[in-house]
C-alpha cells in the first residue's frame, strides 16, 4: 500500500521488554505464537529492527519463528503508530547477574509474547 503525502512509514521493532521509549500513550496486549508469526510475516516484508540483546532469547526466537534476528542492544524511539513484537520473560529475575546466562529452556518456560503499539 502506498503512503499518502505527509504519512510516515510504520516502524516495526522486536523488543525483549515492553519499554516506554518516548512519552505518549501505548497499548500492550498479549498474543499467541500464531499471531506473532503473522505479525512477523508482515514485518519481514516491510522491514523491522530487533533490539534483543541476549543470545538465549535470540536462539529461542529462532527456534519458534525460524528467523535469526541476531544480537542488538540498539536503543529505539517509537513514534505514533509504531509497533513492537515484545518477546520477554514474564518473571522478574532476582539476581541481575544472571541476565544473559539463562538456559533456553528457562526462557521458553517463562516466555511472554505481546504487541506494543504507540497510540499518540
Amino acid at each position: 500500500m502506498a503512503l499518502k503525502k505527509g504519512e510516515k512509514k510504520l516502524m516495526r521493532y522486536i523488543l525483549n521488554s515492553a519499554v516506554i521509549t518516548t512519552p505518549g500513550l501505548y497499548m500492550y496486549v498479549h498474543t499467541s505464537v500464531k499471531k506473532a508469526r503473522e505479525w512477523l510475516t508482515e514485518a519481514q516484508r516491510e522491514g523491522f529492527i530487533s533490539t534483543i540483546g541476549y543470545e538465549e532469547t535470540v536462539n529461542v526466537f529462532k527456534e519458534l519463528f525460524g528467523i535469526d534476528i541476531g544480537l542488538n542492544r540498539q536503543q529505539i524511539y517509537m513514534k505514533k503508530g509504531d509497533e513492537a513484537l515484545v518477546f520477554r520473560l514474564k518473571i522478574r529475575l532476582q539476581d541481575p547477574n544472571v541476565k544473559g546466562k539463562l538456559s533456553e529452556e528457562f526462557v521458553k518456560q517463562f516466555l511472554e509474547i505481546g504487541i506494543l503499539r504507540k497510540i499518540i
